[in-house]
């Protein structure tokens, strides 16, 4: 919890929605409290202690009032308070226990330089109960950042500090900016209804949205990525984090080995054809040098008798057997030489691959599932600890703080998406109405953004017909996608 804050016009503006809305814990006054009263009574004390600071009636009423217990509450005696009451509070008002009660303002010359408090009162600013949002004129400072964090005044204990605002507010294609911007065209402001967390939520959903009407965003792209080496016995890897779309090759515009050609995309059951012969289980039990069985997960694929390889520090070992104990956890190939051809020769690894009439050569295929990159052939020997590179399309990156930037260039739009989303919540139930005046003009400005992409990405392994290229996949995406039509 963190106060929201804005810069502008010399003045620092402090929301404290959310020191109410993120409050659990409460009760209501059991009599009246008159103006000069140094206790309260309320109706339950079971989470009220000594040293807290308690907010009676909702924030920013004309007679909220914050004040601190002194003392252990009980029901003879009531909550005494630190301070008496200066507004009067009828039976049945809320009492808040809240988590702090004042502010504390910093300023940094860059945005992750050192913070010094402003000079003015150590920069402490006490939280009026009457408004929630409360504004701090700032004449000490030109340029720099500014920041702001809750201080409980009697414990000491302090939340988390803002991000980093510029001097004159956030830069336009921030969170804070499309929040603000966004509430005052709408009219609105952070409240129960609508909280910061509401917003950034919502401008995920946008983003979302955004997102999956175009996958191939250019400022979604990455080229050249290193997703890892090959390694001969192996012929899986991680899907990178950030890709867009991890269970299908939808993401992947190119997938190469070293400085190779792109490899080429089968489906699942396509790829397997291609394996077609192949057995492949993992090592169970780790084996020794001259150890004359050696313990493997499931057996059924395997030959009676035959050879098996396994790969060890880019070494290709062939193990002979002559029998096999079938199990689909628990196989044994037995009958293996103590010494000399075919026999157990280095120490090997629990879950080291065991391949019967694999391929080596150099990777030209490739496939995608359960969120991983399968190749095939194996990388042999001249291919063995080369790079694998990939050119791939990222999600949109997730906000959940002010001074997050949108990664798209038309950030805009995910501005007209909130105003809508904000309305919808506050002046139509939470019912989302894609009529509204707001939704149109989000709607229109992505379609704008879709149609006005330039053609950059192309999938590198597009054949060539009668020395005609198909166009690449954002051409086709351009061509054949509106936003009515999703």
């Amino acid at each position: 919890m963190s106060p929201t804050l804005r810069h502008r016009n010399g003045k620092l503006y402090l929301d404290n929605s959310s020191l109410a809305t993120d409050v659990l814990q409460y009760s209501f006054l059991s009599e009246t409290g008159s103006i000069g009263d140094a206790q309260i009574f309320l109706q339950s004390y079971g989470t009220f202690a000594d040293n807290q600071v308690l907010l009676i009636e909702d924030l920013g009423t004309e007679s909220a009032e914050i004040v601190s217990i002194n003392g252990t509450p009980s029901v003879a005696g009531g909550a005494v308070l630190d301070s008496v009451l200066v507004r009067s509070h009828p039976v049945g008002s809320r009492v808040y226990i809240l988590d702090f009660n004042q502010i504390e303002l910093s300023h940094a010359t860059t945005a992750t330089g050192s913070k010094t408090v402003l000079t003015i009162n150590s920069g402490i600013v006490s939280v009026q109960p009457d408004t929630k949002i409360q504004i701090y004129n700032e004449a000490e400072f030109s340029s720099g950042f500014y920041f702001a964090r809750y201080k409980h005044s009697i414990s000491g204990v302090f939340s988390g500090y803002t991000d980093a605002l510029e001097f004159g507010g956030w830069d336009s294609n921030t969170v804070g900016h499309i929040v603000e911007r966004a509430l005052r065209d709408t009219g609105r402001i952070l409240s129960d209804k609508i909280t910061v967390d509401d917003c950034f939520a919502w401008l995920n959903d946008g983003l979302d949205e955004i997102k999956g009407k175009l996958k191939r965003w250019p400022e979604h792209f990455t080229d050249n990525a290193i997703l890892g080496q090959t390694t001969r016995g192996i012929k899986v890897v991680s899907m990178p984090s950030d890709i867009y779309d991890t269970e299908t090759n939808k993401s992947i515009v190119g997938l190469r080995v070293g400085t190779g050609k792109n490899l080429i995309y089968k489906d699942p059951s396509e790829f397997d054809a291609l394996m077609e012969g192949v057995s492949l289980t993992q090592v169970r039990t780790q084996a020794s040098a001259t150890d004359t069985t050696l313990a493997i997960d499931n057996s059924y694929d395997f030959e009676d008798s035959g050879t098996v390889n396994v790969y060890i520090s880019g070494t290709k070992y062939s193990i002979t057997y002559t029998g096999v104990t079938r199990s689909a956890s628990a196989g044994i190939l037995t009958g293996v030489p103590a010494s000399g051809e075919g026999s157990i020769s280095v120490t090997i690894p629990v879950d080291t691959n065991v391949w019967q009439n694999e391929v080596e050569g150099i990777p030209t295929y490739f496939t995608v599932r359960n969120g991983q990159i399968e190749f095939w052939s194996l990388a042999d020997s001249t291919q063995d600890n080369q790079n694998i590179y990939a050119d791939y399309n990222t999600v949109a990156t997730a906000v959940n703080s002010q001074g997050d930037t949108i990664d798209f260039q038309r950030f805009k739009m995910l501005q007209y998406y909130l105003s809508w989303r904000i309305d919808m919540k506050a002046g139509n139930n939470g019912k989302l109405d894609t009529e509204d005046g707001w939704h149109k003009k989000y709607k229109e400005a992505l379609n704008d953004a879709i149609r006005t992409l330039a053609p950059s990405r192309r999938a590198p392994w597009s054949p060539k017909i009668n020395k005609m290229s198909k166009r690449g996949p954002i051409a086709a995406d351009l061509q054949k996608l509106s936003v009515d039509e999703q």
